[in-house]
């Protein structure tokens, strides 16, 4: 009951929280958006397919959809996302939320995070909140995707761009016979910052709360290694 009307609100305040999923111009193919590098990365594919220009971000003739929308309206359609190790994605949600030195978004504020705050102090409040109410800079991926059929979804790591690639370009040409572009190199092109700091969150007490709080991510998506 008390889910139920944290839901309700949860819409009110944040109404495209939830909406995850763009439904590509054609309606054979979805992307499941994950913010942050995953979304980065999305962004050239998404250009290829005629869904939005590569530099802006916004993408034109697509429906926005909620999981529930999606299975309701298109059950059989076949999905694709990006992952990114827990890491390195708590890691770059820290600098741009604290490292950058902006003021704090109003969630943040409202959520016990602190201007100036470690890197240590940022990972243990992340942990202490839920995936029903966290920012979804940090909600748990295989939350937001909330896990559809093994066949009817393309997950690729950001990691490891390479091993899904030639699947994701089988994707892209039975959709519409597009081009898919070239795999994107692997890290290097990231800021310093959140490099380093995400090898701080691989070892050590920190990777083990990381952990236990992304358990479902390890699971699914990055079992045979890292956090």
């Amino acid at each position: 009951m008390l889910q139920s009307v944290y839901s309700v609100y949860d819409r009110v305040r944040r109404p495209l929280r939830n909406h995850h999923y763009l439904v590509l111009p054609g309606g054979k193919l979805a992307y499941a958006r994950i913010p942050g590098r995953p979304e980065q990365i999305a962004r050239p594919v998404l250009a290829a397919l005629d869904a939005g220009a590569e530099d802006s971000g916004w993408f034109d003739e697509i429906e926005l959809l909620t999981a529930r929308e999606l299975g309701r309206r298109y059950a059989d359609i076949t999905v694709f996302a990006f992952v990114q190790p827990p890491a390195e994605r708590i890691a770059a949600a820290y600098e741009l939320v604290i490292g950058s030195g902006k003021p704090l978004p109003t969630f943040y504020a409202r959520h016990g995070f602190q201007p100036g705050m470690s890197l240590a102090q940022f990972v243990l409040r992340v942990c202490q909140i839920s995936d029903l109410r966290a920012d979804n800079l940090f909600r748990s991926q295989a939350h937001m995707l909330e896990r559809r059929p093994a066949s009817k979804s393309l997950v690729l790591r950001t990691d490891q761009l390479g091993k899904g690639w030639p699947r994701l370009s089988e994707l892209l040409a039975a959709a519409g016979g597009l081009r898919l572009p070239d795999c994107p190199e692997p890290a290097g092109d990231a800021e310093p910052k959140p490099v380093t700091r995400a090898c701080e969150l691989e070892a050590g007490p920190l990777a083990s709360r990381l952990a236990r709080r992304y358990a479902q991510d390890m699971q699914l998506y990055f079992a045979d290694e890292r956090v």
